[in-house]
């Protein structure tokens, strides 16, 4: 994580020298507005050295949402206390708290509940394992439950599941290992695409979050309509050789025409095993010149012993 520090004094420009970071400014240099606005939305972690106060008031305007607010931390200017303000566990407020007060000899303050209770909190073992969370009032009543089991003996024991498919009624952590084949004619229009994708995404019940790439043969490294799928659902484009395509072992249907065409007797279900997929759960799915298939690849997740006894 790549951390961005402003000071206050010349006592917090020395201290922001002992911390390892991306960028430190001294307020001099630039307006601490102008400094927050730069930095708030780049994914960065903010560090203010100076009075929490001050840093409250500057990122005020730009709080938006814990799932996409950045990690935000004070420390005071002699370096005694490191405090997480904003984003303690999705953000990586907590954890950068720690290291930071460790390589400057602080006290880390953290005031989390789940911390303060030594649990492992739901969002921040999502957010480091790279899961989507489905509902986050739903991890909210969820840790609120938990916390509750264990402070007061309460019998409402919390449940939640880990799944690519979409879930309502459960707190769902959402991997991401869906990947999707395609395939097109040359033309077809990228709302036309979108449209037979996330219609085939919901018919199949798939939540959208669990998607990790798009896939395709060479040929159609170029295709308008796949590239503005991908831009669309923010995630990667790639493809392969028909060679490579060929030479997985498992078993796909099979189009003279597609081979003939393209070297490759099928693209999307072909494609798909190639991104790494273990499992084909959608096979080639066709419309109106545009096919479509999904797999899943095979997660390996740590979960601590003390969220597996809420795991259903």
């Amino acid at each position: 994580m790549a951390v961005h520090i402003i000071s206050f004094t010349q006592a917090g420009v020395s201290l922001s020298e002992r911390i390892c970071c991306d960028s430190a400014v001294f307020i001099r240099d630039i307006t601490l507005s102008d400094w927050v606005k730069a930095h708030f939305c780049s994914g960065n972690a903010l560090v203010f050295i100076g009075a929490a106060g001050i840093a409250v008031r500057a990122i005020a305007p730009f709080v938006k949402d814990k799932k996409t607010d950045p990690a935000v931390l004070v420390i005071d200017e002699k370096g005694s206390f490191v405090i997480p303000i904003l984003s303690g566990h999705i953000g990586g407020a907590n954890e950068l708290a720690r290291k930071i007060a460790l390589e400057i000899g602080a006290v880390p303050v953290i005031t989390t509940a789940s911390d303060v209770n030594n649990l492992t909190a739901i969002d921040e073992f999502a957010a480091k394992n790279n899961l989507a969370i489905n509902d986050m009032n739903l991890a909210k009543d969820f840790a609120a439950k938990r916390l509750s089991v264990k402070t007061e003996g309460a019998n409402e024991i919390p449940h939640f599941t880990i799944s690519v498919y979409i879930k309502n009624d459960i707190l769902s952590l959402i991997p991401k290992s869906i990947v999707l084949g395609i395939g097109c004619k040359k033309g077809k229009s990228a709302e036309e695409l979108e449209n037979f994708v996330k219609e085939t995404l919901e018919s199949y019940e798939i939540d959208y979050r669990s998607l990790e790439s798009v896939n395709s043969v060479n040929q159609k490294k170029d295709e308008n309509a796949i590239i503005l799928l991908a831009n669309s659902l923010k995630l990667p484009f790639v493809t392969f050789p028909a060679e490579e395509l060929n030479k997985i072992t498992q078993k796909v249907s099979h189009s003279d025409f597609v081979e003939k065409t393209l070297g490759t007797d099928n693209v999307c279900e072909r494609a798909v095993f190639v991104a790494g997929a273990d499992e084909l759960i959608v096979p080639k799915t066709a419309r109106n010149g545009m096919t479509l298939a999904i797999g899943i690849k095979k997660i390996d997740l740590k979960i601590p012993d003390e969220l597996k006894n809420f795991l259903v």
